[in-house]
């Protein structure tokens, strides 16, 4: 545990933290607004039955981070202007999946070292019963100044989300937001992306090409990447054929209630039944686009048990591409998220919000074509 993980520990048990935490949290909450006189050191010490110089030290501390200011033989009063460096901002992030959370962090930690900023990490494993377990558990903690969630679904947990709205507590969401409400998103350009996918496909000759996800109640990031591949398509002179458009009805809905292997068995089970369809079709794709690598390696899967030779018979692309190695030696291609770069612009955006700045509500991150 560093120094000032320690020193945080430690304000939140003292007699004087509880003055301290009291103050801070109804001047973030807005009881206490810019501008208000807070009572005097008298009457504070009786209203939490604590000596003077525990009063005393917690205003200083106040000070210290320029959320008070103190007038002489005027008082104490709210300044409302936090400064960050003096102070220790607790910011959970919350993940969904393991593969990305080391480079997502690691781009938020690029600029949390020049900041006094605590990132509790926690992952969701895409259970929306673990997201609410967690997110209630940090409501429940009350000492949170920001959350950065990577949302299982949309919808799902709205209510939970919403309350940390009205408590003050911004949000900043990544990939996909939640659907209703006020949550700023950094998400990758992914229609733009899913274009280019779509080109090279072009380019190489292809004309039939599919498009495979794991559910047709899409995100709207992955709503996004379907957009791209449809202009792809039309910019390229192809037809968008509906017998080519692989969704499942309510996988998405069902798999969120699941274990990580129940899903991937129940995701094994929808991509075999789409190649058995292609495979009937007089005319089958010679390309499919995927959703992201999950569904690339399922089909990947599927083909070779059922020999089709893969990118010869069949092509297959990916969005994520996580692993590159994996992408050229299996003659494949796809994009690969900047997740580095979407952890370092989600921290950066929670801290123009925190800081009362103007911010854009979507910030995209571009991604790279990979290609075998």
């Amino acid at each position: 545990m560093n120094e000032n993980n320690k020193n945080q520990r430690k304000k939140r048990t003292t007699k004087y933290g509880t003055v301290y935490n009291d103050l801070l949290a109804k001047i973030k909450s807005g009881a206490l607004k810019v501008g208000d006189k807070l009572p005097t050191e008298s009457e504070l010490t009786v209203l939490y039955g604590v000596s003077r110089i525990t009063v005393s030290r917690a205003l200083k501390e106040l000070a210290d981070i320029n959320l008070v200011y103190r007038v002489k033989k005027a008082g104490t009063f709210v300044n409302g202007k936090l400064n960050h460096k003096n102070m220790q901002l607790i910011i959970p992030v919350i993940l969904a999946y393991y593969d990305e959370a080391d480079e997502i962090m690691s781009g938020m930690e690029s600029v949390t070292l020049s900041h006094n900023i605590f990132l509790p990490r926690f992952n969701s494993k895409n259970n929306v019963v673990r997201e609410r377990k967690i997110l209630r558990e940090l409501l429940d903690g009350n000492n949170v100044d920001g959350l950065i969630a990577y949302p299982c679904t949309s919808r799902e947990n709205v209510d939970i989300y919403a309350e940390f709205l009205l408590r003050g507590i911004p949000v900043v969401c990544i990939d996909r937001f939640i659907e209703g409400i006020d949550t700023p998103l950094v998400t990758t350009d992914n229609a733009r992306c899913m274009e280019r996918i779509v080109d090279e496909l072009a380019r190489r000759g292809h004309e039939r090409i599919a498009f495979f996800s794991l559910s047709d109640k899409m995100a709207i990031t992955e709503t996004e990447r379907f957009k791209g591949y449809c202009s792809g398509l039309i910019q390229n002179g192809l037809p968008l054929r509906r017998e080519y458009l692989f969704e499942s009805t309510d996988i998405n809905r069902r798999e969120t209630r699941l274990s990580q292997t129940r899903q991937l068995a129940l995701r094994r089970t929808f991509a075999a039944t789409c190649l058995d369809g292609c495979a009937a079709m007089a005319e089958p794709p010679t390309a499919i686009c995927c959703m992201n690598d999950t569904g690339m390696r399922l089909l990947y899967e599927c083909a070779t048990q059922r020999g089709i030779r893969v990118p010869r018979d069949l092509m297959l692309t990916g969005f994520d591409c996580l692993d590159e190695n994996e992408i050229r030696t299996r003659g494949l291609m796809g994009v690969r998220q900047n997740f580095y770069g979407l952890g370092k612009a989600a921290i950066e955006l929670i801290l123009t919000i925190l800081d009362g700045k103007a911010y854009r509500p979507i910030e995209r991150i571009g991604g790279i074509t990979v290609l075998p």
